[in-house]
């Protein structure tokens, strides 16, 4: 887990200390080590503050990555070079497969750590031929895991975003150059917002331009599991392995687990346990929250260890500005949810915790959520399938990008076995029958709960009843009772821009406005300051960077 940044000068060269800039500004998604590549030439460094004379220099294409080692245990730090030395690559995510990738590349490469990135520089080397799009194109379906990656030939950069959206990444173009990084932080300038290059999407950059090209994206599979035997069985099977595949090459002695008490979490905790991992589970709330009582009688029943971090208004009020500048967001629904996980995250990286789980998009899959009940009551079970896959292709908006920058805001790899690819893949070959059982069915996603009661998790947890985080933890009512008490008059238009920024499945389904204006307007005024503070000079509204003649 790591950040990567960059940038390509269309024409000529600039100061390479925009690459320093942002990847300061990123340090908390790697803080073990940095390197740079400029123009052909690379440095690297434990301490970032080593590099501040490299970067001084100009350069035409220049690439920065902070690692947050996990796996791997060379103390070594990307850019990764291929044997020929052409391509160097920054990559941010994990591989899971890339045990099995480098049985392929032993004859011919030079494999010189036991780290899962620079499996993808040689896999890239096999496949160019001069046209590096064309061998990221060729390779990126490879990829069992979360990624997004920079590689360039010296020519050009291509960037890469995996297929589900769990790791982030943009770009900002400003005149004749274009930068890219992790997290949208590094580009604000004050006027431009940030472009998303989408799951599944390359960004090419050459002399030609600035494109968006196709990479790779998840298929959507026929509905040939009918039968309800047949799909729990299944799905026990790739869920089991989609946790393992999560363990490889780990040498971490304590996990943590985003715990709420629900099903979905419950689960997880119980197959770490089970695959002999000390786990510990992390919960926020308020003393009297749904989620906090759960979890601890959860935790108490199963054996789990449980930290718990209890929240309140004056708690709720001095985060606000932390938690915003870190989720990058101030959308109402999406701050209520980011505070538990943020809390979390901080209470588990006090523990020393590098790796956690969640049990994020079983609800996606299996149709948890109460309002995949009206669509089958209004339009029945083909458009229940199609609007799962809807909302799975919109997680990485609604849900993944929010979720990787709370927990590597406190330097924490977040691991979602839900959204493996073979469990993505054996969810939806599962008829939406077998996940919903008719418009009098209350529990939902049946088959993930038989599937978790079969698993060893009791009956009473397997089938208890959904409740939203924000609801389950408390925090909506304590930042509506922040906001009528901070706030006096509001200005409507400030409001609007925080209603059109706000995401969440609720707001697709919802046919309410969800929480206060004055709520609003409260967060949106505190990421309006947040901003204004992390403008650089080489990206402020109006200028240009300077350029060198090539």
């Amino acid at each position: 887990m790591c950040t990567i940044c960059g940038h390509f000068v269309h024409q000529g060269s600039i100061s390479s200390n925009d690459i320093f800039d942002m990847l300061k500004k990123m340090s908390h998604r790697g803080p073990d080590s940095h390197g740079v590549y400029l123009d052909g030439q690379t440095q690297r460094s434990e301490n970032i503050k080593e590099l501040t004379d490299f970067v001084k220099q100009k350069s035409h294409i220049a690439i920065g990555h902070s690692r947050l080692k996990i796996v791997g245990q060379e103390n070594t730090t990307q850019p990764y070079l291929s044997c020929d030395g052409k391509l160097s690559l920054v990559h941010n995510g994990e591989i899971y497969n890339y045990r099995e990738l480098a049985t392929l590349l032993y004859r011919n490469h030079l494999i010189k750590t036991t780290s899962d990135s620079e499996v993808i520089v040689h896999l890239l080397e096999e496949a160019y031929r001069g046209d590096l799009l064309e061998a990221v194109q060729k390779i990126v379906g490879l990829l069992d895991g979360m990624y997004a990656l920079a590689v360039t030939d010296g020519r050009s950069i291509v960037v890469a975003r995996d297929p589900v959206g769990k790791k982030p990444i943009y770009y900002l173009k400003n005149g004749p150059v274009t930068y890219f990084a992790s997290e949208k932080k590094a580009l604000w300038n004050g006027s431009d917002e940030p472009c998303r290059l989408f799951p599944g999407e390359l960004l090419h950059l050459d002399q030609a331009g600035c494109r968006v090209e196709p990479g790779y994206k998840l298929e959507m599979p026929q509905i040939d599991i009918v039968d309800f035997r047949q799909a729990v069985e299944t799905y026990k099977e790739v869920l089991a392995k989609a946790v393992r595949k999560r363990l490889s090459g780990l040498t971490e002695s304590n996990l943590g687990v985003i715990f709420s008490g629900g099903i979905d979490s419950v689960l997880i905790a119980h197959l770490l346990q089970r695959e002999g991992k000390n786990i510990v589970c992390y919960c926020t709330g308020t003393s009297e929250s749904a989620d906090i009582q759960a979890a601890e009688a959860v935790a108490a029943d199963l054996g789990f260890q449980l930290k718990t971090s209890l929240i309140d208004e004056a708690k709720v009020e001095a985060l606000l500005p932390e938690v915003i500048q870190n989720v990058e967001e101030s959308g109402l629904l999406q701050v209520e949810v980011a505070i538990p996980m943020y809390l979390a995250a901080k209470l588990a990286a006090e523990d020393g915790i590098r790796v956690m789980f969640t049990g994020q998009a079983a609800d996606e899959i299996f149709a948890g959520y109460p309002w995949y009940t009206d669509v089958l009551k209004e339009h029945g079970y083909l458009r229940l399938h199609e609007k799962l896959w809807e909302d799975l292709n919109l997680l990485y908006t609604d849900t993944l990008e929010r979720e990787d920058k709370l927990t590597m805001a406190h330097s924490i790899e977040l691991r979602a076995p839900y959204l493996d690819r073979d469990v993505i893949i054996t969810a939806m070959r599962t008829s939406p029958r077998l996940k919903l059982e008719g418009i009098a069915d209350r529990q939902r996603k049946r088959v993930h709960r038989q599937a978790a009661a079969e698993l060893g998790v009791p009956p009473y947890l397997a089938f208890r009843a959904k409740d939203p985080a924000q609801s389950g933890s408390g925090i909506h009512q304590i930042i509506q009772n922040l906001a009528h008490r901070r706030v006096g008059k509001i200005a409507n238009d400030v409001v609007q821009r925080n209603i059109d920024r706000d995401k969440g499945s609720l707001y697709r389904y919802g046919d309410e406005d969800y929480g206060k204006q004055y709520a609003r307007f409260y967060l949106q005024e505190i990421e309006d300051k947040i901003k204004k503070r992390f403008i650089p000079p080489f990206l402020e509204s109006g200028d240009s960077p300077v350029i060198s003649a090539a």
